[in-house]
């Protein structure tokens, strides 16, 4: 049986948009957790250094997405402001978002983007309500 790649996209997206209407809060259909850490991390680029520091953080995504306990990781760039970066996260629990700040890439991070980046960044933790 051969499968059309646009039927299935557009199931898919028929189902996700079927628990956004429900007013489901889900995470790759699942729900979630009670004790999940959810954030926004905000990194600023010096103006000449957009693309490096980019680069840096587009390699974070894949391995960081793999990661035990990583609900969503996501990484944004400002349409207003190309040198700002932002990631949404959400993790099952603390150990797991603990975990993630001593893996090889995040370690690594620091090294990519010495000199590259301006203050007007942040974390931001946030609690789900609903």
């Amino acid at each position: 049986m051969q499968v059309n790649r646009r039927t299935l996209l557009a199931t898919g997206t028929a189902w996700a948009g079927l628990s956004v209407l429900a007013g489901e809060t889900t995470v790759l259909g699942a729900d979630v957790p009670p004790d999940a850490v959810i954030l926004t991390a905000v990194v600023k680029a010096k103006p000449d250094q957009v693309e490096a520091v980019k680069e840096a953080l587009v390699s974070l995504v894949e391995p960081t997405r793999k990661e035990p306990g990583c609900l969503c990781y996501n990484l944004h760039q400002a349409k207003s402001d190309p040198t700002q970066f932002m990631f949404y996260e959400q993790w099952a629990n603390q150990d797991a978002f603990d975990a993630h700040g001593k893996t090889p890439h995040m370690k690594a991070l620091g090294g990519k983007l010495k000199d590259k980046t301006d203050k007007g960044g942040g974390v931001v933790f946030y609690e789900l309500l609903k």
